[in-house]
């Protein structure tokens, strides 16, 4: 799981990770290129070795949640969106992600459950931290805890520059790309709680500087996917 505040690398990241993958002859799918009306099931894209999916999903709740409960002309409440992601991660995990490693295949997630761990507690009329980590699709992700989380790593700052500046097709925008939201959201992320939940889940950490070069983030990318799939490429 690759994950981090908006505008530090992700996308960088996780192109480099795919472009790499790619390289071993192993079959690669990703959830972005999926263009029918319905979240895939596993068996419909069983026979893929490697899948990277991302959150939230496109179709669904997913959309829903890019479409509609992103913009900030009406906002949602952190509530409301709480229960949103969680709806749409549950289905996703059973869908896709809970069959595929069970399959025993490889998956790599842009955002997950420790997303909204991070942000929702944090918005305005939102849920407790206990609560959030509780809601059934996030209960479901946390049995399922990633064997690695992947932060990446840039001065607020540089942040700041970057999200002013993406272009409001890219992604999930809105109250999600805020500076003052990103400086709060940085801070948890480096919070003792938030590293201990996921060790306690037998997850390791790795951080990625993505306030270098382009070249060298990508080439940290690179090397470090290399390095956690060397027994499987």
């Amino acid at each position: 799981m690759i994950d981090g505040i908006a505008g530090s690398g992700k996308t960088t990241v996780i192109q480099a990770m795919f472009e790499t993958v790619q390289t071993t002859g192993l079959r690669c799918f990703r959830l972005q290129d999926w263009k029918e009306n319905h979240p895939p099931t596993f068996e419909e894209i069983s026979d893929y070795d490697v899948y990277f999916t991302l959150e939230p999903t496109r179709q669904w709740i997913g959309a829903a949640i890019r479409k509609e409960m992103s913009q900030t002309e009406h906002p949602y409440s952190g509530e409301e969106l709480a229960h949103a992601f969680s709806l749409d991660r549950g289905l996703m995990y059973r869908r896709l992600i809970i069959p595929a490693l069970e399959a025993g295949k490889i998956i790599i997630q842009d955002r997950g459950v420790s997303t909204s761990l991070v942000y929702q507690p944090i918005m305005p009329n939102s849920l407790s931290l206990d609560i959030v980590a509780n809601l059934p699709g996030n209960k479901l992700a946390l049995e399922h805890a990633p064997t690695h989380l992947i932060l990446t790593s840039v001065p607020i700052e540089r942040i700041a520059d970057r999200i002013r500046s993406r272009p409001s097709t890219q992604g999930a925008a809105g109250v999600f790309a805020d500076v003052e939201l990103a400086s709060r959201v940085d801070n948890v992320y480096r919070a003792p709680w938030f590293r201990e939940l996921f060790e306690s889940h037998g997850t390791q950490f790795h951080e990625i500087n993505t306030g270098d070069t382009l070249e060298k983030t990508q080439e940290s990318a690179t090397q470090l996917v290399e390095n956690l799939l060397k027994d499987r490429i």
